[in-house]
């Protein structure tokens, strides 16, 4: 089957409505039947044998964390502790959401768990102190692409899984794009609050409410310090870290005592129906990419993106909008177990460092989520607060404008992922 062809069909499953796991999966039936010398029997196998591998264990577990952390009462913890932090400050609860999505990163791992947190519990607060709910939905839609870069990000962990990147050195490489990303929002907000007359919404705090504050906080903000100080220390895999972070929280869970039977079995619930999800597209997107490793479709567009980069910075500009432009019309998920075997190639032939191009391509997966016609945290987001889309896209203009500026930064300073990342 020709490229074209393939696309063709790709694009004709997504326009039709249906979900992405049967887009991906009935674009490798096609390219099954059309190709005689594909066994069928090959096909059905690789469904089966793409989510057999250890390393994907992380994935379940570390999505069990972030909701036992959430039933625990931590998470309310931690928004005291970004009320704090931010107490004083112009822009008020814009800058309480922003640092919130920091703070909670370490335990989500997911843009749109995060935004759909967000968008149901901070928007609401915000739009009654004046801000615009166009407003309030693009800075709770913003900040929610800080989960996936500060570990445990679940898209860190495909990456590495698909690329064979060491996924220790994703999660150290992650943490500086994500602080820069925070503060490069927290300027936004300040400098939009001033132009609006968004006022303080809260007195500073004093020292003993800070303190007091800080303490609540501590559990969350240990777990991911344990998370990467154990991987990178060797004392535990990135699989092994995900049950380690359940045990920590179900701590918690008994020592706060905030929590039932019934939020426990709910967590359970979740968890099983957001990992059926991801595993669902995971194999579907396994028995795919066998059928174009099959066609040689990845070495040819890795050939093809080096014959068209004189550069590597004309790799990254390529890629970049590729990304852009597909993570408007696909969820992060299933772009990133597609398009990161075939883009990673050609970025390792140009010379570039596998942990810097992970974090570039990661970033702008996510990038494309919160950007028209069908961004997927856009549609999340405006779903739960109710915002037209027309709002959302004229608020979230200069909003994409910084985030396409720290874009270009993370892909003309290495430092930014490697500095940490082989620490």
């Amino acid at each position: 089957m020709s490229p074209t062809a393939l696309l063709g069909v790709f694009l004709t499953l997504t326009v039709i409505g249906l979900p992405i796991a049967f887009v991906l999966l009935g674009t490798g039936i096609a390219m099954t039947l059309a190709d005689p010398a594909i066994l069928e029997v090959a096909f059905v196998q690789n469904i089966i044998v793409g989510t057999q591998s250890f390393p994907l264990i992380a994935i379940p577990l570390f999505i069990l964390a972030g909701e036992l952390m959430n039933i625990s009462g931590i998470t309310r913890r931690l928004m005291d502790f970004a009320s704090a932090l931010t107490a004083g400050m112009v822009g008020g609860l814009a800058q309480v959401n922003i640092v919130l999505s920091t703070l909670k990163a370490g335990m989500m791992g997911s843009a749109n768990a995060d935004a759909a947190m967000d968008a149901k519990t901070l928007v609401p607060e915000m739009i009654k102190r004046g801000y615009s709910p166009a407003y309030a939905s693009v800075v709770t839609a913003a900040s929610a692409l800080i989960a996936p870069m500060i570990p445990p990000g679940i898209g860190l962990i495909l990456y590495g899984f698909v690329t064979d990147t060491s996924i220790g050195r994703l999660f150290m490489g992650g943490i500086l794009p994500g602080f820069i990303m925070t503060a490069a929002m927290m300027a936004m907000s300040h400098f939009i609050a001033k132009q609006r007359g968004y006022g303080r919404d809260s007195l500073p705090v004093n020292k003993a409410g800070m303190g007091s504050a800080f303490l609540g906080a501590v559990p969350a903000l240990l777990m991911p310090v344990i998370i990467v100080l154990g991987i990178r220390g060797g004392i535990f895999t990135a699989s092994e870290a995900g049950a380690v972070a359940v045990v920590y929280s179900l701590i918690f869970c008994v020592v706060y005592r905030e929590c039932e039977w019934k939020d426990l079995f709910g967590a359970l619930l979740s968890t099983a129906s957001t990992t059926s999800v991801i595993m669902i597209v995971l194999a579907a997107s396994a028995a795919l990419s066998w059928t174009l490793s099959f066609e040689q479709l990845p070495q040819q567009v890795a050939e093809m993106l080096v014959g068209a980069s004189s550069t590597r910075w004309m790799l990254f500009a390529i890629v970049g909008v590729l990304l852009l432009i597909a993570g408007m019309f696909v969820e992060g998920t299933a772009l990133i177990l597609i398009l990161a075997p075939m883009f990673a190639p050609a970025a390792m032939k140009l010379g570039i460092d596998p942990v810097h191009f992970g974090i570039f391509f990661v970033y702008m997966i996510h990038l494309g989520g919160i950007t028209p016609p069908v961004g997927t945290i856009m549609f999340t987001t405006c779903a739960i607060t109710k915002t037209p889309l027309q709002d959302f896209i004229r608020e979230s203009l200069p909003w994409l404008a910084m985030l396409l500026a720290i874009a270009a930064f993370i892909a003309a300073v290495p430092g930014t992922a490697t500095w940490l990342g082989y620490l």
